[in-house]
């Protein structure tokens, strides 16, 4: 699987990033679970240049729930099916651990996502990352 290389980190799609040593205080760590790569790629893009930083990147439930339990993050941006598998064990995982998520899906049904998430927000995609952090944030 190709590559993408900046300085202090390797992106590999479905690895997670290294955490960087300092962290300001006001730098959100965003998890990104979506097991899309061109759209994985785009969200870390733009959480990046809003100014926050991607915690990590997950392309499936397993490695998902693994991060959550290792990392520290500050907020989630899942997609709802992970080619056939719902995200929802790693939103009942962020839910126990108060960590906020909005859900990025363009499958599934809003209603009953929110039903069984009342405290979350689901959009559909294509949604601006801009939107997603600030009403994740707010």
């Amino acid at each position: 699987m190709e590559q993408r290389v900046e300085p202090n980190r390797t992106v590999s799609c479905g690895v997670d990033l290294s955490e960087s040593a300092a962290h300001s205080d006001t730098e959100k760590r965003i998890l990104v679970v979506e097991d899309e790569a061109l759209i994985a790629l785009q969200i870390e893009m733009d959480i990046e240049d809003i100014g926050y930083s991607v915690a990590g990147t997950c392309m499936s439930l397993a490695e998902s729930l693994r991060f959550i339990d290792s990392k520290e993050i500050d907020g989630a941006i899942l997609d709802v099916d992970l080619r056939g598998v719902d995200v929802f064990p790693a939103a009942e995982r962020l839910l126990e651990k108060d960590i906020p998520f909005v859900f990025h899906t363009g499958h599934g049904h809003k209603t009953q996502i929110e039903d069984r998430f009342p405290r979350s927000t689901v959009f559909k995609k294509p949604t601006s990352t801009e939107v997603m952090l600030k009403i994740l944030f707010s």
